[in-house]
């Protein structure tokens, strides 16, 4: 009889995307929800594993606050010395699960805003059955639009029952190579969830992730710091993922939102009869389209006349924009 399944959570560190709030909180502890993200994430998968199954990989510096955590063992928390986005993060983890090779590995961001569940445990349920023929299966999402700040998967072949091939990987591409992809169809949202045994996943970093043996040795030696200084900050989609020939990709039909900026949260979030969100504090006049929020709920806030306007108001900074520049936060953030 098949084990139940390991599940990874990729506890996602402070992003510029949510600049300013992520100076003050992780993805991991975000409030806008009826449950943070990661006791969201935690919850969705205690349904089809025992929480001693589930770990947990973040930066150091959120030690404090995951190990308030009851749900989760501090054995099953995997701390880094610092953020070198996933590719380090899934290889620092499965070296960490040396005891658990034959048991699938369900690895996903915390990050994602999934509803209709039921339909989600259905194609979760398809790619376990695809992984355990010795893939790496990910769910792809029908997209209901382009944007920039999401990467994408281009499918191939048939498509028997819902699984595809996959022709290639794009992450985040620009606005052109993007609207002539969404143009072509045949692609899907890449939800950042893939699913295989531990020792496929190494096998795969061993032949295309040139720092896997440095950072092994390293490692054994003990010398976690070391590594992370030294090794360079790839996706596991660019060291691994678009290299592999073991991929698989499901089609999946739950509704998805990646809420690692602020559009999708807005998005996502309870609007007035005239699409604005906003806290209690704030009073709107002639208002559409606006996202209204602040850090300080005895702060009064009146807009008027705004229209796709975002004005986030925490204690240091403020971020006042158009919506359709949000997409440009990051990049601003870097060269400012």
């Amino acid at each position: 009889m098949e084990r139940k399944p390991l599940v990874l959570i990729l506890c996602g560190g402070r992003s510029l995307r949510l600049w300013p709030l992520s100076n003050y909180k992780s993805k991991n502890f975000l409030d806008f929800f009826a449950h943070q993200p990661l006791k969201a994430t935690i919850d969705r998968f205690r349904k089809i594993t025992p929480l001693k199954n589930i770990f947990l990989v973040a930066n150091r510096n959120e030690k404090s606050l995951l190990y308030r955590l009851k749900e989760i063992d501090k054995r099953n928390i995997f701390l880094e010395p610092q953020s070198k986005n996933t590719a380090a993060a899934i290889l620092f983890s499965l070296l960490r699960l040396t005891n658990h090779r034959e048991r699938i590995l369900i690895i996903s961001p915390v990050d994602s805003f999934i509803k209709k569940e039921k339909i989600f445990y259905r194609d979760l349920a398809k790619a376990l059955r695809v992984a355990r023929r010795g893939y790496i299966c990910t769910l792809g999402i029908i997209p209901d639009k382009f944007s920039t700040g999401l990467g994408y998967i281009k499918k191939a072949g048939s498509g028997k029952n819902g699984i595809f091939d996959v022709e290639e990987f794009v992450e985040k591409p620009s606005l052109k190579k993007g609207r002539k992809l969404f143009k072509a169809g045949r692609i899907l949202y890449n939800s950042g969830i893939f699913v295989s045994y531990p020792a496929v996943i190494e096998e795969e970093y061993q032949k295309y992730y040139v720092s896997y043996h440095f950072f092994k040795k390293s490692l054994a030696k003990n010398k976690v710091d070391l590594a992370y200084r030294k090794i360079e900050g790839l996706s596991f989609d660019r060291a691994v993922v678009e290299k592999s020939r073991k991929i698989k990709v499901v089609q999946a039909n739950f509704q998805w939102k990646d809420f690692g900026n602020w559009q999708t949260i807005f998005e996502i979030m309870a609007k007035d009869a005239q699409g604005n969100v906003s806290p209690s504090n704030a009073s709107l006049k002639k208002c559409k389209d606006s996202f209204i929020y602040s850090t300080n709920p005895g702060k009064k806030i009146l807009a008027l006349g705004l229209k796709d306007i975002f004005y986030i108001d925490t204690p240091d900074y403020v971020l006042l924009s158009s919506r359709d520049r949000l997409e440009k936060l990051k990049s601003f953030l870097e060269k400012a």
